[in-house]
């Protein structure tokens, strides 16, 4: 019984440090106002070029092509750990020209949401 205690305390950071670095997905969804669909797609590559030049990966913006309701644009990327999304919003939070992108957005969405998703292969 001491045996089986010990292995299980021993096993328990290496557990949390196996969660913590599983890979993730984060999904943006992007609601634009009506007739605006257009401009909030082409927003969205902008905003993937600023973060290319911020040393930050592109993502992959998605245009929905067919269906009513739901988001019109979609903006997803892999990251290999939360931790490596916290230091790309670290990045993201600081820069200027990122944060006038993000402000304009707003003038053009309806809606907003973002998903984080737990990659499991």
């Amino acid at each position: 019984m001491k045996v089986l205690l010990l292995l299980l305390i021993i096993s328990i950071p290496f557990a949390l440090r196996a969660q913590e670095k599983k890979a993730i997905l984060v999904q943006n969804a992007y609601y634009p106002r009506t007739g605006k669909e257009e401009e909030v797609f082409q927003w969205r590559l902008h905003a993937s070029d600023v973060r290319v030049k911020l040393g930050l990966p592109k993502g992959r913006v998605l245009k929905k092509i067919n269906g009513n309701g739901g988001p019109y644009v979609l903006w997803v990327c892999e990251y290999p750990s939360l931790e490596a999304r916290e230091k790309d919003v670290a990045l993201l939070d600081q820069s200027e020209e990122f944060k006038k992108v993000q402000e304009h957005m707003g003038t053009l969405i309806e809606k907003f949401e973002r998903v984080v998703w737990e990659i499991n292969e």
